[in-house]
């Protein structure tokens, strides 16, 4: 046998088993879901792969990484959105104007079923529009304190400063009170005095003269003006409590409690930044 007789009965068998296909139950349908599979899947690399390179493209790289992740994540949906109607249109033959219809209609359902995605979706756009923090900035909320290592448009991700990561709900975001901390430079320090009413007394006594010293300190700040309370007073103990604002890149709280220990031998003094 030679090698065209092979391949020209390697034709007819495939010629052969072609047309035992067409006539097979529902074959029509079958070939349709295939192809849509495909072109979606298709349509999934695409996205993706322009999503990818457009992040690590010149022409955004120097952009904010917020408006970054927005304007690729709007990118990436279009594209989906796109693709799902070419499958429509050109596998299924759905007319265009029926397709768009039904994708309205549709949407008015989603969109009733899932107000808490959509719900996190808006917030994330407003977070990353607005801005009122950006990724490496140090935010609280309730009794979560991070670094914002993501902003995505459903999610943000934080890290504490025990290296737990937290997933915090965009909604969350939107109607808790945040705090920046990375907006200022300052945080603030509680020491408190506490012990015999003699021991604490000089403090009290002489706290113009404590005060001054307190802000002459190295790193403390005197904008806020450090300030001197009575915690409590009787006729055995007493407590008192100074705050003061310094510079998170330095801690003078250390130098600023072996001062007041030196100064006041018979006192218990302790120290923590304010939350």
């Amino acid at each position: 046998m030679t090698r065209n007789s092979i391949i020209a009965q390697a034709v007819e068998l495939v010629h052969r088993v072609a047309g035992q296909a067409q006539s097979w139950p529902y074959a029509d349908v079958v070939g349709r879901i295939v192809a849509a599979v495909v072109v979606i899947l298709i349509t999934l690399v695409v996205a993706r792969f322009v999503r990818t390179r457009l992040r690590s493209s010149r022409l955004l790289g120097k952009r904010d990484p917020a408006a970054v992740i927005l304007l690729t994540n709007l990118i990436y949906a279009g594209i989906l959105v796109v693709g799902i109607i070419t499958t429509l249109n050109v596998v299924f033959g759905v007319n265009l104007t029926a397709a768009i219809t039904a994708f309205g209609i549709g949407g008015l359902a989603v969109s009733l079923a899932l107000q808490d995605v959509l719900r996190n979706f808006v917030a994330g756009v407003y977070i990353l529009l607005e801005k009122p923090f950006n990724i490496g900035d140090q935010i609280s909320l309730r009794d979560v304190r991070g670094d914002v290592l993501g902003i995505e448009l459903r999610t943000t991700m934080l890290r504490t400063g025990a290296g737990a990561r937290v997933i915090v709900p965009n909604s969350v975001l939107m109607t808790e009170i945040v705090t920046n901390r990375s907006l200022t430079t300052l945080q603030s320090y509680v020491v408190t005095v506490s012990g015999p009413r003699d021991a604490v007394a000089p403090l009290i006594r002489d706290r113009a003269r404590y005060l001054g010293q307190l802000k002459d300190a190295p790193g403390v700040s005197d904008l806020p003006e450090p300030e001197l309370t009575v915690a409590s007073m009787d006729s055995e103990q007493t407590a008192a409590r100074i705050r003061f604002w310094a510079s998170r890149r330095e801690d003078p709280v250390t130098e600023v409690v072996s001062a007041l220990e030196r100064s006041l031998p018979g006192a218990s003094i302790s120290a923590a930044a304010e939350e």
